[in-house]
């Protein structure tokens, strides 16, 4: 009598691991909606970052005042460094140093403040206060630590921490 060798997986093996397969990519996709959103606004924060580290590099270069300004209605719909103070040029007058594009899928509270200018020396000398500019996904829930807060000191040390939503 011969002896049969199994060698491959039968049609019930492979439908269940099939099933498994499919049970856990559904359990595994929340999370991974989760995670597009954060690198999302992690990475426009630090483009944000960038620009204000870039419009406070080319004041000290130049020796001249620069400023980061948004776009029209607000810094969702871009902005823009520029060359001089805020007020004297926008980013459809003013020399263009750098654009940046539109914001997407985040949503932005920037308190009402238009833009930073800073110095010759590298100092911020409009707005006189503290600014804050808050970045965070359409699904952010209260208590939950996925706000990005791009701030910009008195002395014009941006950074960005994460935050808590709103």
């Amino acid at each position: 009598m011969r002896t049969r060798i199994n060698s491959g997986f039968t049609l019930i093996e492979l439908l269940v691991t099939i099933a498994v397969l499919a049970i856990m990519m559904a359990l595994a996709a929340p999370s991974f909606v989760n995670m597009i959103e954060n690198s999302r606004v992690t990475t426009q924060a630090n483009t944000l970052l960038a620009a204000v580290n870039l419009a406070r590099s080319e004041a000290v270069k130049q020796g001249t005042p620069f400023s980061i300004q948004n776009e029209p209605g607000g810094f969702v719909n871009g902005w823009c460094v520029i060359d001089g103070g805020l007020g004297v040029n926008d980013c459809d007058t003013g020399t263009i140093i750098k654009r940046f594009p539109a914001l997407e899928g985040v949503s932005v509270s920037q308190g009402g403040v238009a833009g930073v200018t800073f110095d010759g020396r590298g100092y911020k000398i409009a707005p006189n206060a503290v600014v804050n500019i808050e970045l965070e996904p359409p699904t952010c829930t209260s208590g939950s630590a996925r706000m990005r807060r791009v701030s910009i000191s008195m002395a014009g040390r941006a950074t960005v921490t994460l935050e808590d939503c709103s």
